[in-house]
Parts: structure tokens; C-alpha cells; sequence
């Protein structure tokens, strides 16, 4: 078996590439924008207009210093001032004022002068409002609530107690006073209810003095009602100008009337919009649970034959956990879980056709990008359907939403961060997008924290799983007097008063790299996962932990797919009802697939089950996983459609053994990539990399970009090296490796002939390998190189270890350590809430020729490494391994190691900085500085070694 050592190749490209001949190639734009990547594939950054305190020259200066740290555009965000901010003198300005418009102007074009793209955020903060809408323009929700009731007592209430009650009941409150509310239902219900009709309509009772006296008769009730509110949420953070109530985002006319304000910029400056801007942003739908607008009942009728006014005590729930368990008649039970799906779909259909289409619509009439982000909380208000509007669909990655410090990488499904990434990607394939973005690097439980290590790791699986496009969260506007650490409304701290900042562009040379490779090839797809989302808004609703989790690995599958080499995109059924199914394949757009995969899906569409068995006729492969359809989808002729899906099944399961397969799923995460190795063969789908021996850290993706087929790879642990096995089937083309630190290719020591090759990965490592048609003059420049790691034979380089700290807040201190110890905040001062610069020295005889310098742990740190002067190299993550060269001499020799912290101990220590204190608070104390021993390793093991072993 071949060898192929991955940190060979960052040997090679990191230390070695200055010895390479110099390239002479013939026009490759692929090539070329990876070395130099244009603006449009550097990341972006959201940059918060803090209270909107604008200064020309401070915005001047913002954009500098972004843009020399490799940042290509900017997300302009109107926000409202933090709360704790320091009063620097500063007046705000508001919203779409004449001189805030001016602001803009020139923000947009000092932006163009540094090269620089400028999106913008419509409104300020989120959702869309303002303090300028009329009630009837304002979000509508029904507030529903039940109260347990027995025979005999005496229901005593009125609006206001049941508000309260009703209010209190919710799992996250908004606290602001809707601008009206009325009593829109109240029906007392049988616990046994077996239909709509059972029980006493007490509205009218209500409504006569707006107060209830009833005397329950015989038997258990529920009191069910459902207040009728509007405006009840206002806008999160928004600054002067727009903030006030979120309008209503289910009426299209006010959707166009909000988006039509921002003419008013173009009035102002005499600019058209797109010649100020690249894109319109919306944030996350944050509705607060809004499920109402006026023509609803009207729609709903029209839409489904029936009136939805018997139903309304049974179709509303609490926004965060859904549907509540009841004891009505099974079959009462079965009518209303078609009916709560008959709402839940309208309800997102309604939003999508008033908003999300006038949205998308309004961008291209003004010639600009419509960048949307189509997750939300409570609600998903269309997860799938909504990221196939959109020109650019974005979705969005946290940190700290779950505990960070494991070697393996995990994340946190119940949020749902990377099941949206997920969703996004897929509607950017199959609407071809160029672009798929992210938000990247959400960050409120460890602000200062943040380390780059942890930027890559995370933005690596952003890659994986078709994020191609960083908008940082991000970079606050905080002027120079606002001192450290300014005016912070959220983010990872993206600011040159982070510590890491000189080290910053690092990572954006690398990320810029990548996004251009990406965005400008094709994704490769090999099967389509359909979760159950119809089940789930009859069963639960629109709430989103629900469909994050259910069924546990619908939305985890991606991750044993492209550990075993091949991948997936997340469909809804209309893709497959519109679907091209001829040749056994599902094409849809520019995407195919191979197979198509129903997790645990018991109801769907008659439509649906028709055109599944038209695929399978046609030779497709179909694997239902635990549940078969059964059962139709909605309230209207349910009986025949039952029937009708019943037999489909029926006849795709006894006719097509072959090709149709029902297994159970994964019992439990820990079986999920042998699980998914096994259905994969029975199925009879070969996966497009294979992957003799697959491991759970490393995940690939494959992409096609014309003549070169091009693999990313990620080693997702941030302590083991691992090694998997893989066979390329690509004889006729030249395998290469693409550096995105540095932008230089080499020619990879592959063999042609499908034998396997063993990548190494060294912790957090990443890998481009591009094959491309053989050049042999192009490949002759590029001569292989060989390549090594320490081997076995070393010398630990003991102390003492003579110790500079030089602290951000400009004091210095010195100490001597026997050994490289970190500290935290459980050290003694000044150790204790140190943040900033530690330069360690020590002195070593050396008697044999070295290889390498190794250290352990850098502990959130970048680590630079001199052995007698000369840099030996920079580690901002992963593996600290350091090849000597020619620096070592014979005798004594001075080794220095400059080590950059995190700022958090330092920021966390600060308290009586009311911003401090709010980010700080989040995180526990933090281990910094370097831990472990530092080792000279005297002997190498080249790979052409290694490759006969």
C-alpha cells in the first residue's frame, strides 16, 4: 500500500516552497484566482454600525483595517447601541435619514477604492420593522393556551389573567406589550374529545364584557382559547429609525412597502442602489412564533375545500416544543394531524409567496443580489422550500453552543447550525448558485475566547458540508476612543485589538483559497435524503427541535456519507414530484442523483408516491429507512389517498426487491458509519472516493471543475493523526496538491493504477487535491519533491526556560520555568489575567544534525519558533512541528518561542468594564500558554521510505 504523509505535504508546501522553480504556466483561471483570489471569495465580514455613531474618518479607518487583514467585503448592519457601550461623546443618526443614506454612500464607495464588495442588511437589527408601521402593517400571532378544568368549578377570568397565563406558558418570552390584542377563540373541550364539534363555544360569553364566569358541567375539560395579538414582537436591536414592531411578513404588500423605503438611499445620493451595493441581507425569521394574518381562513379555504374556523382551538401550539399530547379519540386524533399539516404547509407557503418571492423579486428589479438566510427560530418557516429562492440562500455556524474542548469535532444537532448548512447548500445545488454563504463564527458564549484553531476547524466543516462563502460575525464599529474592548454587540472578535490579529490574514488567505476553488466548480452529489418534514408539521409543527432531531439521524446522515466517500443533498418532496427520473436517476436542475433515501417517513404526497414509483420503474434505487409511506399527507380525500399510497408501497417493495430496500435505522451514533457502509452496499452504491477503511474524523467532499476533479479533505480531531486509506480512479489525469496557505501547487507522488494510498492527516489538517490532464511539461516544474516528518530519535529540550510576558495593557513581567507550564485564572497575578505576548528562551547543545523541533500544546495560542535567529515557522493550529533546515549549529544554540494568548483571562478580570463583563461571564476560566515538553528530533523518515514499508 502506498504512503502518502499529509504533513509531509505541509512540509513541503510551507518550508519548502521557496526552493521550488519558478511556474510557467499557460492561462488557468481556476488556478490563478486560487493563488490570488478576487474579493467576491474572501471573507466577508457583518460590521454592526453600532447605535449608527458614524464618522467618516472612523469608518475609513475600519475598512483599512479590514481590508488589510484580507476581509473582501463588508455586511453594513445598523444596529442598536449596547447597552454597556462607553459614551465617547457621539450622536447617532438615524436610519435612512439624509445623512445616515450619506453615510452609506461613502462607506460603499471607500469600500470600492480598497477593492472592497458592500452588502447590506434591510432594515436594523432583525426582523424586518420600524417605528413608522401602522398596526395593521404589524406581526399577528394567535397566543394559545389550555387550562385543565373539572366538572363543577368555576372558570373566573378575563383578557388580561389569561394573557398572563397564556404568556407565562412559553418557553421564551418576549416581554414587550403586544399593540393589541383580542380574544380570537374559546371552546371548552372534552378530554376525550372524538371531534371538533364536542364541547361549548364560550366566545361569544367572552366577548360581551370581555370576562368569563362559566360553571364547568360533567366531566374533565380543557378551557382551550387563543388571543389574537398584534405587534407583539418588536425588532431585535434595532437602531433609530427601525426599530418598533416587526411588520407583518405573511401580507406582500407590506413586504414591497418596507423593501420600497430603501429607495429613499438612492433619492438621497443620486446612486442607484446596486451601484452602492452588491446584495440585500435578510437575518435569520425570528417571527416569535407568528402564525396569523388577516386573509388567512380566507386562503386556507380556498386552498384546501374546507373551513378552517372548527378547527382553530386544535391547530395552534407553543412555537418552541409544538403539538401537546391529548386523549381525544384515535380517530379525532388521525383528522387532526391532517388538518395541522394542511395549516403548518399553508402557513409556510403564505410566507413564502408574500415574502421570501417579493423579497427575491424586489433584489432582481434593482439589480442586486438577494442574500437570505432561511432557518429561524421558533418556526422553519420552509427550511428546504425557501433555499431554493434565493440567488444567494446563506445559513449559519455557532461556536460554544456546546462543549468546544473535545478532540473530535461535534456540534450541537438539537440548535440545528450545521442541519442548516445543509439545507442551504442543497438549494444552492439544485438552482446552481455560485454561491452558498454562511455566517460564520456566531459567537455569544465565548467572545474572547475564540481562537484562530478553532475559526479554521469550524470553518473547515462549513466546506464540507457546501458552505463556500464566510461572512464573519464579526467586526463592531468602535471608534478609537472607545478604548479595549469598545463597543461589542456580538461576534467572535473580529478586531485589531484581538491578540491574533497579526496572524488574522492567515486564515483569510486560506479560507479566500478554498471559496474561490469552490464557487467555482460543481458539487458532486450521490444520494437525496428527504427527512419526514410532513410528519412532523402534522405531529409537532413548524417548532425546530423537532425537526432537527427527528428522526436522530436524518440530519446527521451527511456526516457517514462523506466519511465513507460519498455525499448527499437534503430534498423536499416537490423535488421529486418535479424531478427528471428518466435513466434511474434523480435529476433535478444541474444536481443527479443516484439514489434517494426516506428516513423514517410514514405519510407523503399522493403525488409523490407516483412519481417514486415512475423512478423506480426507470431503474432507480429507493431505501426507506424504518418507516414505509402509508398514509397521505392533508385532510381532503384521506381515505382514497391512503389507499392509493398503500398500494404504491406495496407494489414498490414486492415488484422491485432490488431496487427498493426498508431497513431499520442506526440504533445510536456510534453505529452510524457502519450503518450507513451497510446500506450503501445494499443498495448497491458505490461511493464516488473510495475509502477502503473509513474513519469517523475525517470527512471529503468532491467537486468537479470542467476537465479536473477536485477532493477537499479534513481531519476534524484537533489531537490524533489519522490515517485512511483511499483509491483515486483517475489513470489518465495528474494527481495535485493545492496549498491554500501559501497558493502553490506540487505535483502529489500518486500512483495511477487504483492502488490505494494512505493520507495521513496530522491533527486539524486539510487537504486539496485537484487531478488534472497530464502536462508533463507543466509537471516536469514541479519535480517531487521528498518529504519527511520526525522520526524516532529526539532530545528533549529541558529549561529552565527564561520567560517574557508582554501584556496587551502594555505592562512586562519576566519569570524562570523549569518547564513550559501554562497558566489560567487560577494562577497567581500577574499570571493570572495575563493576555498578549510570551517569549520563551532557552539554550541547548546539539552534537548530531536535527531534523525537527516539536512542541505540545499551544492551548488556544499562535506559536512562532527561532532557533539562532532564524524563524523556523508559525503554528496558528494543529500539529506544532517545526523543521530545523540549516539553523541548528553544532554546540550551543538559542531556541525562542514566541507565543501569542487568548485574550480571555484578561478580559474576564476586567470588572469594572461593564462590556468585559458581559462577554466574559459566559466562559470559565481558560488554560493559556504553553504546556509540555519541547523535543529536537535528530532523524527524519523520508517518505520514499516509508512508501516501501
Amino acid at each position: 500500500m502506498k504512503k502518502i504523509s499529509i504533513f509531509s505535504f505541509i512540509v513541503l508546501f510551507g518550508f519548502l516552497g521557496c526552493q521550488q522553480p519558478a511556474e510557467t504556466l499557460s492561462a488557468d483561471n481556476l488556478y490563478e484566482g486560487f493563488k490570488n483570489p478576487p474579493a467576491e471569495a474572501r471573507p466577508f465580514i457583518r460590521w454592526w454600525w453600532n447605535g449608527n455613531h458614524l464618522d467618516k474618518k472612523e469608518l475609513s479607518r475600519q475598512l483599512t483595517v479590514m481590508n488589510e487583514a484580507g476581509i473582501g467585503g463588508v455586511e453594513i448592519n445598523p444596529i442598536a447601541m449596547p447597552d454597556e457601550a462607553k459614551d465617547v461623546g457621539t450622536q447617532p443618526i438615524e436610519w435612512l435619514s439624509k445623512e445616515w443614506n450619506q453615510m452609506l454612500q461613502f462607506a460603499s464607495q471607500e469600500a470600492k477604492t480598497r477593492g472592497m464588495i458592500s452588502d447590506i442588511i434591510v432594515g436594523s437589527g432583525w426582523p424586518f420593522g420600524g417605528e413608522f408601521l401602522k398596526k395593521e402593517e404589524t406581526i399577528q400571532k394567535v397566543l394559545s393556551h389550555s387550562i385543565p378544568v373539572k366538572g363543577g368549578e368555576t372558570i373566573e377570568e378575563n383578557l388580561d389573567a389569561l394573557y398572563t397565563k397564556a404568556h407565562d406558558a412559553l418557553v421564551q418570552k418576549h416581554e414587550e406589550a403586544p399593540l393589541e390584542k383580542r380574544m380570537f377563540y374559546m371552546r371548552l373541550v372534552p378530554v376525550n374529545a372524538a371531534g371538533p364539534q364536542e364541547g361549548i363555544d364560550l366566545l361569544e360569553e367572552f366577548n360581551k364584557g370581555q370576562s368569563l364566569k362559566y360553571t364547568v358541567p360533567k366531566g374533565n375539560h380543557e378551557l382551550r382559547y387563543g388571543i389574537l395579538l398584534h405587534g407583539h414582537r418588536e425588532v431585535m436591536h434595532g437602531a433609530k429609525g427601525a426599530a418598533g414592531p416587526v411588520m407583518n411578513h405573511y401580507d406582500k404588500e407590506v413586504t414591497l412597502a418596507y423593501l420600497n423605503r430603501l429607495q429613499k438611499i438612492s433619492e438621497d445620493t443620486g446612486v442607484p442602489l446596486n451601484e452602492l451595493l452588491r446584495a440585500l441581507f435578510c437575518d435569520s425569521i425570528e417571527l416569535a412564533g407568528a402564525n396569523w394574518t388577516d386573509e388567512l381562513q380566507e386562503i386556507f379555504f380556498q386552498t384546501y375545500g374546507y373551513h378552517l374556523t372548527t378547527y382553530l382551538p386544535f391547530v395552534f401550539y407553543e412555537p418552541h416544543t409544538g403539538y401537546e399530547e391529548n386523549s381525544y379519540s384515535e380517530a379525532f386524533k388521525a383528522d387532526l394531524r391532517r388538518v395541522r399539516y394542511d395549516y403548518n404547509k399553508l402557513l409556510v407557503d403564505v410566507f413564502i409567496e408574500n415574502f421570501v418571492k417579493p423579497f427575491q423579486q424586489y433584489c432582481t428589479d434593482n439589480g442586486l443580489i438577494c442574500r437570505y438566510q432561511a432557518y429561524g427560530i421558533p418556526f422553519l418557516m420552509g427550511l428546504s422550500e425557501a433555499n431554493l429562492i434565493a440567488d444567494m440562500p446563506e445559513s449559519n455556524n455557532w461556536l460554544y453552543t456546546i462543549d468546544m474542548e473535545t478532540d473530535e469535532y461535534v456540534w450541537n444537532q438539537g440548535h440545528g447550525y450545521m442541519s442548516w448548512n445543509m439545507y442551504a447548500a442543497s438549494g444552492g445545488h439544485l438552482k446552481g448558485r455560485k454561491i452558498v454563504s454562511v455566517e460564520s463564527m456566531t459567537n455569544t458564549g465565548g467572545v474572547f475566547k475564540t481562537s484562530l484553531e478553532e475559526i479554521k476547524r469550524h470553518d473547515d466543516m462549513n466546506f464540507i458540508t457546501g458552505m463556500n462563502h464566510s461572512v464573519l460575525h464579526g467586526y463592531n464599529y468602535s471608534p478609537v476612543e472607545a478604548g479595549f474592548p469598545g463597543w461589542i454587540r456580538y461576534g467572535s472578535y473580529f478586531s485589531e485589538q484581538n491578540t491574533w490579529w497579526p496572524y488574522f490574514k492567515r486564515w483569510t488567505d486560506y479560507n479566500s483559497r478554498l471559496s474561490y476553488v469552490f464557487q467555482n466548480s460543481q458539487p458532486l452529489r450521490q444520494i437525496a435524503v428527504m427527512a419526514p418534514a410532513g410528519d412532523i408539521w402534522s405531529e409537532k409543527g413548524l417548532a425546530r427541535v423537532p425537526f432537527h432531531l427527528t428522526p436522530w439521524y436524518a440530519n446527521r446522515l451527511w456526516e457517514p456519507l462523506s466519511q465513507a466517500g460519498s455525499s448527499c443533498d437534503y430534498i423536499n418532496e416537490q423535488i421529486i414530484i418535479d424531478g427528471d427520473v428518466s435513466g434511474g436517476t434523480l435529476k433535478y436542475g444541474p444536481m443527479q442523483y443516484e439514489a434517494i433515501v426516506l428516513t423514517d417517513v410514514a405519510s407523503v404526497l399522493p403525488e409523490t408516491a407516483t412519481a417514486l414509483l415512475k423512478y423506480v420503474k426507470e431503474g432507480g434505487k429507493l431505501l426507506l429507512v424504518d418507516k414505509v409511506p402509508n398514509k397521505a399527507l392533508g385532510f381532503k380525500n384521506a381515505t382514497e389517498n391512503d389507499q392509493a399510497i398503500r398500494n404504491t408501497f406495496r407494489e414498490l417493495l414486492h415488484e422491485y426487491p432490488d431496487q427498493v430496500i426498508n431497513t431499520s435505522g442506526p440504533v445510536d451514533e456510534d453505529q452510524l458509519l457502519t450503518w450507513t457502509m451497510r446500506v450503501l452496499e445494499s443498495i448497491n452504491i458505490q461511493p464516488q472516493l473510495k475509502v477502503v477503511q473509513p474513519d469517523k474524523n475525517v470527512f471529503q467532499i468532491a467537486k468537479r471543475a470542467n476537465d479536473r476533479d477536485v477532493y477537499f479533505f479534513v481531519n476534524s480531531n484537533k489531537k490524533e493523526t489519522v490515517s485512511v486509506p483511499v483509491v483515486f480512479a483517475h489513470e489518465k489525469k495528474t494527481a495535485w496538491v493545492w496549498n491554500p496557505e501559501d497558493g502553490t501547487r506540487t505535483v502529489a507522488e500518486f500512483e495511477k493504477n487504483g492502488q490505494a494510498v494512505n493520507l495521513e492527516l496530522d491533527p486539524l489538517q486539510s487537504l486539496l487535491i485537484v487531478f488534472e490532464p497530464q502536462d508533463e511539461e507543466t509537471e516536469k516544474q514541479h519535480a517531487k519533491t521528498a518529504s519527511s516528518k520526525p522520526g524516532k530519535s529526539f532530545q528533549t529540550l529541558s529549561g529552565p526556560w527564561e520567560v517574557a510576558f508582554n501584556h496587551v495593557n502594555g505592562t512586562t513581567f519576566s519569570r524562570t520555568m523549569d518547564t513550559l507550564t501554562p497558566f489560567s485564572m487560577d494562577s497567581d497575578e500577574p499570571l493570572s489575567s495575563f493576555a498578549g505576548t510570551i517569549t520563551y528562551s532557552t539554550r541547548f547543545n546539539a552534537d548530531e544534525k536535527g531534523a525537527w523541533i516539536t512542541l505540545e500544546k499551544a492551548n488556544r495560542g499562535v506559536t512562532e519558533v527561532y532557533l539562532n535567529g532564524k524563524l523556523l515557522g508559525t503554528n496558528w493550529y494543529g500539529s506544532l512541528k517545526f523543521p530545523v533546515g540549516d539553523a541548528l549549529k553544532e554546540g550551543e544554540n538559542q531556541l525562542t518561542i514566541k507565543h501569542t494568548t487568548a485574550l480571555a483571562n484578561y478580559a474576564k478580570s476586567l470588572k469594572d468594564d461593564a462590556t468585559a463583563l458581559r462577554w466574559s461571564s459566559r466562559y470559565k476560566n481558560t488554560i493559556l500558554g504553553l504546556e509540555g515538553d519541547a523535543h529536537l528530533f535528530f532523524d527524519q523518515e523520508p517518505l520514499a521510505d516509508r512508501n516501501t514499508k
